[in-house]
């Protein structure tokens, strides 16, 4: 419903995170039971749970930024138009719309939404969402180092990427 999300098929490549988000009030009885259920196996498992950098129950609706989101977002703003390097390669480009070009293809961008496992991204913090050849990342910007650090959703594979 909305940006909630709660799919097995979202944690093929990882644990899903501790404390998933609640479903929107006006979810289906069932969805509410089995939230309920990957909580508390979660939770019975105690320190055992394996570390994960998947996304929890937010964020997984990523249809790229919009003007009014892009305006609305001082990082989002402040990354509009810009041009980066991604480990080294040039160039990443992060469009109008939540467009993103690569060196891969074309993917998407946008404000990320409560990511989880990343205190970088901890409120009143932004960070962005950049997805592209089948891959979800959370970056954090240091603006002024004209830098960012990207961790790949799922293994936590870090990247950074520098301002052109």
């Amino acid at each position: 419903i909305g940006e909630w999300s709660l799919d097995k098929r979202h944690y093929g490549g990882a644990y899903p995170p501790p404390n998933l988000d609640p479903p929107p009030k006006q979810a289906n009885p069932s969805t509410k039971w089995l939230h309920a259920a990957w909580n508390e196996a979660i939770t019975e498992a105690g320190d055992t749970w394996p570390a994960t950098n998947a996304m929890g129950t937010i964020g997984w609706r990523r249809e790229g930024a919009t003007a009014d989101e892009i305006q609305k977002s001082a990082l989002a703003s402040a990354v509009v138009g810009s041009h980066w390097t991604w480990a080294g390669i040039k160039t990443l480009s992060f469009l109008p719309a939540g467009a993103l070009k690569t060196p891969w293809g074309v993917g998407k961008w946008g404000i990320a939404l409560q990511p989880k496992g990343l205190p970088a991204c901890a409120p009143p913090r932004e960070c962005l969402y950049i997805d592209f050849s089948g891959a979800a990342h959370h970056a954090s910007f240091d603006l002024s180092a004209g830098t960012f650090l990207s961790t790949r959703v799922g293994d936590g594979e870090e990247v950074i990427g520098k301002r052109l």
